[in-house]
This record gives structure tokens, sequence and C-alpha cells, in this order.
């Protein structure tokens, strides 16, 4: 491109853009300057401020609020069959290997106790979990309830935890490195019944370590739970704030985890910082539709603590 051509087509860029200025509110010129202004020389803002143009997107006052434009939010997806259809609430894993987690124990702590003594913790003894004590935790963290009337169904399911439109996006999988009469692999959490299903057999331990930045007690863990956000459960009534949505609905269950964990004296410790394709690729989720948010782990505490 010669001197001549670049100069013309920059002039004609700017023009463009001075086009589309004139056409924004003074409201929105406002905005688009804090933007910029929060920039740092050299910074180009779509490359590092990715949230930020999320965040700003996602507001209620880029609705149309025009009557005929209808409510901003559909009442319910399609159905077919009488199921909950597109988007199922709960994953159905095709497995010939299916347990069924044993009766839950009692906890040692009230709610009150449990929140005041909870703290992560990474220092693992090399001891198995009762596999009574992994049913409590995610039964209770994340077991059905019950069911309800909702989107025109009459069997809803409820779960302990609260969830965005009721419409439950967490999915939970489970690797189980040493837990009394379970085998070692990776299994999917089926909350209608509080079982597990086989996806994977074998110790993952080492990998999930590597999988998030060589953190150690993701190994010495007797089990890991990850959490992934089902994001199609969300999309059709919330579009892209439903995405606000889901990270909330997984922060829930995260803490329900927690609070279970000291309750029974266990340790548990929250990891957000992994490698997200290995993770994808282990779990065998597209990373789009549905996508892993959160790590676990959960293990035996020495007497001392």
């Amino acid at each position: 491109m010669s001197a001549t051509e670049a100069r013309t087509t920059e002039t004609d860029v700017r023009g463009e853009l001075q086009r589309r200025l004139d056409l924004l509110s003074d409201f929105e010129c406002s905005q688009l300057l804090r933007l910029f202004d929060n920039v740092s020389v050299g910074q180009r803002f779509w490359e590092h401020e990715i949230a930020t143009l999320y965040n700003e997107r996602v507001k209620f006052r880029s609705l149309r609020r025009d009557e005929d434009a209808g409510p901003p939010v559909p009442a319910a997806p399609e159905t077919e069959a009488g199921i909950f259809a597109p988007i199922p609430i709960t994953k159905s894993v095709r497995t010939s290997e299916r347990m069924v987690l044993p009766a839950t124990v009692a906890t040692q702590l009230s709610v009150a106790e449990a929140l005041e003594r909870r703290r992560s913790r990474r220092a693992y003894v090399a001891s198995p979990l009762p596999a009574e004590q992994l049913s409590t935790l995610l039964r209770y963290a994340a077991g059905e309830t019950g069911h309800t009337q909702g989107y025109g169904y009459d069997r809803l399911p409820l779960r302990t935890f609260p969830s965005s439109g009721g419409l439950q996006v967490p999915e939970l999988y489970v690797s189980i490195q040493s837990v009394d009469d379970i085998p070692p692999g990776l299994y999917h959490y089926q909350p209608s019944d509080n079982a597990l299903e086989l996806l994977r057999a074998g110790q993952h331990g080492a990998f999930l370590k590597m999988a998030s930045l060589g953190q150690p007690y993701l190994e010495t863990a007797a089990a890991v739970v990850i959490a992934t956000g089902c994001f199609d459960r969300l999309r059709w009534k919330y579009g892209e704030r439903g995405y606000r949505y889901m990270c909330m609905d997984v922060g829930y269950l995260g803490q329900s985890l927690y609070l279970l964990g000291e309750a029974l004296g266990l340790g548990v410790c929250a990891i957000a910082g992994f490698m997200d394709d290995a993770l994808e690729q282990f779990l065998g989720v597209d990373g789009q539709n549905e996508i892993p948010l959160l790590l676990t782990t959960i293990g035996v505490l020495s007497p001392d603590g």
C-alpha cells in the first residue's frame, strides 16, 4: 500500500468513527470516554479490558424498553414430549458402572459454628475418606430436595443450593483418589439419587496437580470435586447476562461444600487456577456450553487439625 493510499484509508476510518460517535447519546459517549481514560498509554482496551466491556454490555440499560419490544426474557423454553427442552436441567451420563452412595451421617457442627470456623485447609493426611462422609457432603451440598411446578412442568427438581431462575446451572464431577469402598476414578455426580457414575477409572490426582499449575494438595486430597457451569441452561432466558448468574450459582455451591466439609471435620480448599483446555478435555466438555469453573479438594485432616 502506498503512502497516499494509507492516508486515504486512515481518513476514511477516522471519518467513519466520527460518524458513529455522532450516533451515540451523551451518556454513551461518556461511557466510551471513561473506558479510554482508564487505559494506560499503548494498551489496546479490546485486548485487556474484556471484563469491562462485558459488564457494560449486559447492564439492563442496554435492553429495549419500548412497548413493542415485549418482555426482556422469555417465560419458558420450548417444550417437547413433556421434558424440559431444549436444555435439560440435569445431565444424563451413560455408564455401565454406577454407585449409589451410602446413607448420610450427622455433622459435628451447627451452621453458625461451621461459618465461624470455616477456613481453606490444604494439609491432608494419607488416610482414606469414609464413603459416608463423602455421601453426606455431596447430598447436602448439591442433592435434590424435592420437586415443584415451573416453566410448565410438574416435576421441576429442587436442589440444596439456590440457582438463578431455578435452572441449576452447576454440574459436579468427582475425582475419587482415596475413599473407602469406592474405586479410584473420575465420576459424574447424579443428584436425583445421590449416586456416582463412572466416566474414567484410575488415579487422576497427578493430572489434576499438573492441570492446576502444580498445586500439590490436588494429588494428596482424598477427593476433588469439579464444578462446571452449563451456560445453555441460562442463556435461553437471560442471554449474555446469564454468564454472571452462572458464576454466582457455582459460588453458592462452593460455599456449601466448604461449610459441610467444616461440619464433618474435613479439609476443604477451593481452586480456580487451572489450565482450562486440559481440564475440559479431561471432563469431556466443550468449554463453551459447559465450562469448568471451580475445583474443590476434600481431604482428611490430622487429629490436631
